[in-house]
């Protein structure tokens, strides 16, 4: 910008009026800096040092203008010295550089307007990129997670596809909507079927995720649908600790303590600013627990004390049930790490599932032995683990797929039951890919029995999984598509399952939506994009990098 802010100076007359010259007349090609054809002069002539190009007054106006920018609206603050804006900004200077100075508003009009007029054709080029990028899914398997996310009273459906590249896992947002809470989830599921037929094929495989909000079962027509997993175990919370439930079952000092809890952490002295917090990563934004008041007390109990004694309001403190507090941030810290660890979105989650399923059921049953109040939660936890926490084939499936667990989590009746899911998996994909391959034989003379079944195994891929689960475990966490890519020859079909499976995420939202919604809503409430650009311009945000 200031070197060409340089060139300005030196070849655009003082008078020169504020319009476009005629381009015979002013238009001067500018000698390219780092040119064959300006070697020689550039070795004989200084150049000036980049700071003195433009004077110090020309400096504070340009100041001036951005801090204009940014206090109109804070958000530029972060915009201002990315490099979509300096690369417009070089642009324009650029084109000054070419023609001269000019008015922009009488000729480049209305930015809005300008940017909107060319939405379609940079949406068409990303939307190409994305579908051929989709379409050159080796395994035919994606995962696509629809979940919503709500700002106050309203809320919007983000609509991501995920599959693994090479050995990383890609996603990409296909659609987003801002939905109203009378909207049926039959209505949700169309509209996920219109925006996935415009980006994929119709015969490849599908794993979805969605919210509670969503009908599952017209998902389950068209593929496999699971529960987002922090919601499961969001529900798992809210409905033990269900401020109604405990009333009704005369767990008054539960109730006692979540209300001091609340109370301590809202105050604003004990903000979790105010002494930081241990946790090193946030859990997803789907994570809505009561629970996290009554963690971060426990979690900073001492501070608290010390906080609460210096201001001499100890009569809050003493209405803290101490006991009842240590035993149940016992049984409610390793749920919100399950699901830290399950929203994690750096590598994959759904091998996780599974496990932390058995975690806990083990845990909630270990302490239901225990004397008092906590015995009865802890049951009460088991009840609802059951119910809202569902473990699916495809996450059976993905346990088995970590050469670090394989089968060891889950006890030995239940082996045979996830070899057939693997097999009937590998056996869908299988014919995905290579369906030629398995068109019907042609008419053999009968054979043994046995030389029958040991064919029919080696068809269903059996021979395959069991020759896997014979190597031995792996001691250190395995980066999984990096393993799966270096036995992709000796677990043919094995790899290909798991490059999709793998890609799969166990939660259904991520950090960056909450901040996608809430711009999305930001530009409906003052209408400042049609439903359509405002999709296109959150579409070209999202996949544009």
């Amino acid at each position: 910008m200031q070197s060409h802010a340089a060139d300005n100076e030196n070849n655009i007359p003082i008078n020169q009026t504020r319009s476009l010259p005629p381009a015979e007349e002013n238009w001067k090609p500018q000698p390219q800096r780092n040119s064959t054809n300006n070697t020689a002069a550039a070795s004989s002539a200084p150049v000036p040092a980049v700071n003195n190009s433009i004077p110090e007054k020309e400096r504070q106006h340009i100041a001036e203008r951005l801090l204009r920018v940014m206090c109109a609206d804070l958000g530029a603050l972060s915009v201002v010295n990315g490099k979509d804006f300096l690369k417009l900004a070089q642009t324009l200077v650029d084109t000054g550089a070419r023609y001269g100075s000019f008015s922009v508003n009488e000729i480049l009009g209305n930015m809005n307007t300008l940017a909107l007029k060319h939405l379609p054709r940079m949406y068409n080029q990303v939307k190409v990129k994305v579908t051929c990028a989709l379409g050159s899914n080796v395994c035919l398997g994606i995962g696509v997670t629809c979940h919503s996310q709500s700002v106050g009273p309203d809320s919007c459906y983000i609509l991501t596809a995920y599959q693994a590249e090479g050995n990383q896992i890609k996603r990409y947002v296909l659609g987003i909507k801002d939905v109203d809470n009378r909207d049926s989830g039959e209505f949700i599921h169309q509209w996920v079927q219109n925006v996935l037929s415009e980006f994929v094929m119709s015969e490849i495989r599908t794993v979805y995720v969605t919210d509670c909000k969503v009908n599952s079962s017209a998902f389950s027509k068209v593929g496999t649908c699971l529960r987002c997993s922090a919601c499961s175990l969001n529900s798992v919370v809210q409905s033990v600790l269900n401020k109604r439930t405990l009333q009704a079952r005369n767990m008054h000092e539960v109730i006692e303590l979540l209300n001091v809890t609340e109370e301590l952490a809202g105050s604003t002295g004990i903000a979790r600013e105010t002494f930081g917090s241990l946790e090193e990563s946030s859990p997803p934004p789907c994570w809505n627990s009561v629970t996290d008041s009554l963690l971060l007390v426990h979690e900073r109990y001492e501070q608290i004390c010390e906080f609460y004694s210096r201001a001499k309001k100890l009569n809050i403190i003493q209405n803290l049930n101490k006991h009842l507090l240590s035993n149940l941030a016992a049984i409610l810290a390793p749920v919100k790490h399950a699901v830290i660890e399950l929203g994690n979105e750096r590598k994959p989650t759904l091998q996780l599932v599974l496990p932390t399923y058995v975690k806990l059921e083990k845990l909630f049953t270990s302490k239901a032995n225990d004397a008092g109040i906590i015995s009865k939660l802890c049951h009460l936890f088991l009840e609802a683990l059951k119910e809202n926490f569902k473990v699916e084939s495809a996450h059976k499936v993905a346990m088995i797929l970590d050469p670090q667990q394989k089968l060891r989590p889950v006890p030995p009746y239940q082996h045979e039951e996830i070899i057939s899911k693997v097999c009937e998996l590998i056996h869908e994909v299988r014919d995905g890919v290579e369906e030629t391959e398995f068109e019907a034989p042609a008419k053999k003379p009968r054979q043994s029995t046995e030389t029958t079944k040991v064919q029919e195994d080696d068809r269903l891929g059996k021979n395959e999984v069991y020759d896997y689960l014979q190597e031995p475990l792996f001691q250190v966490t395995p980066d999984l598509f990096q393993y799966w890519s270096s036995v992709s020859q000796k677990h043919i079909h094995l790899s290909k399952l798991a490059f999709w499976l793998l890609a799969v995420p166990a939660v259904g939202t991520r950090s960056e939506c909450v901040n996608m919604c809430e711009q999305t809503l930001l530009i409906k409430r003052r209408r400042l994009l049609s439903p359509e650009d405002m999709n296109k311009v959150m579409f070209l945000k999202s996949n544009m990098l």
